[in-house]
């Protein structure tokens, strides 16, 4: 039995929960250790964008501690810089780690790896001028199948790609995006199961299978988006994690999908109406959401101009409670309705600073005359300085 694990879409970023971030990966490394695997696949976007010095070493470290107990190989994503991966190939390490920028198929513990990194308009057409960028692309598929062919153990497509009708995280499918493949493109590799990176909710479809050297065989290969190992963005409420793989001779066996101990970010939204904050959905109050310990909350709340202090004074005591829970960071976001400046008659109709004060107020049922008397005195004064 092979076994390969996938992991897609790190986005290491030091400006952004990085602690997560590396942490998250070091429990990676562990599990990879304890489950025995015999090879790991990295499917793109290591970082978020051109790498900084501390991210570089972050995952320096965390190949090294991945390359201690299997090989390594990593295609480049579209939020890789171009050579910023390159270096990690130059890592002392027991096993080897490859990466792959462009097209190629690399044989690593019996297995072939069909790397195809993130598809470029312009290297698509210095490789086929004559073509169209989606032919050109479905050519080097044709030719990625062509090569893996050649090889009697596993194969696998390891891939950074937009496939057609994929989902988000909000159930929404992806559709019209640029450079998009169909399930029945990638098949045209012929490979026995196709690890992608790109898309940070984990799902998969099945493609055809049948390798031109055995052509009795007809079985499905999975293709598979393990999904981000952690969670990048509030919404993002899907379980996180990586994927592995198991094989019998050519035959992916088992695909398990291995969740990790991220962090949950949370998105609430409420309405201030009648003095309280009206949680939207019915498992959205601060009693229900689930435990806290560890998550980041955002608190995005609805507010007339007019009540905005006390709206903030309410959602910074949500805050307070959800920190005692356990919460590691919330932010507290208003939605600003803006007032309607005739909001009763008695206001358009009233003609000195002073009975518009008093028309709102009783508009408002918010006749307070304690504050009346500290309030009108510098309404006249304003009155007269502008006469």
């Amino acid at each position: 039995m092979t076994r390969i694990a996938v992991i897609a879409d790190s986005h290491f970023d030091e400006h952004s929960r990085f602690d997560e971030c590396v942490r998250v990966h070091q429990w990676i490394a562990d599990d990879i250790r304890e489950r025995r695997v015999d090879l790991v696949l990295h499917s793109g976007d290591v970082f978020e964008r051109k790498s900084s010095p501390r991210e570089r070493a972050a995952v320096a470290d965390w190949l090294r501690s991945v390359a201690r107990f299997a090989p390594v190989v990593i295609v480049r994503g579209n939020h890789d810089a171009p050579g910023d991966l390159a270096l990690f190939s130059k890592l002392r390490a027991q096993y080897p780690i490859i990466v792959e920028e462009a097209a190629a198929v690399h044989v690593v513990a019996g297995v072939a790896v069909a790397c195809l990194a993130w598809p470029r308009k312009a290297e698509l057409a210095a490789r086929a001028p004559d073509l169209d960028p989606s032919d050109a692309l479905r050519r080097v598929l044709l030719g990625l199948g062509q090569q893996l062919a050649e090889h009697s153990g596993p194969r696998v497509l390891l891939s950074h790609a937009m496939v057609r009708d994929s989902r988000v995280s909000t159930g929404q499918p992806l559709v019209g995006c640029d450079m998009e493949l169909g399930v029945e493109d990638l098949a045209l590799a012929n490979a026995d199961a196709y690890a992608l990176g790109h898309i940070h909710m984990p799902q998969e479809w099945e493609a055809a299978s049948q390798p031109t050297d055995r052509p009795w065989y007809e079985a499905t290969a999975p293709v598979i988006y393990p999904g981000s190992p952690r969670r990048t963005a509030f919404g993002e409420v899907e379980e996180k994690g990586y994927v592995v793989l198991d094989f019998e001779n050519h035959e992916p066996v088992r695909v398990t999908r291995i969740t990790t101990p991220c962090a949950r970010m949370l998105l609430v939204s409420a309405t201030w109406e009648a003095g309280a904050l009206r949680w939207d959905g019915e498992h959205q109050t601060p009693d229900l959401i689930g435990p806290l310990e560890g998550a980041e909350i955002r608190l995005r709340y609805t507010v007339r101009a007019d009540e905005r202090v006390a709206a903030r004074d309410a959602a910074v005591r949500v805050e307070a409670d959800w920190r005692a829970r356990g919460a590691v960071n919330v932010k507290l976001e208003d939605v600003v309705v803006a007032m309607n400046a005739a909001r009763a008659p008695e206001v358009a109709k009233a003609r000195t600073l002073e009975e518009k004060l008093r028309a709102l107020w009783a508009a408002r049922g918010d006749v307070d005359e304690d504050r009346a008397a500290r309030l009108l005195p510098r309404a006249h004064e304003l009155e007269e300085a502008a006469s």
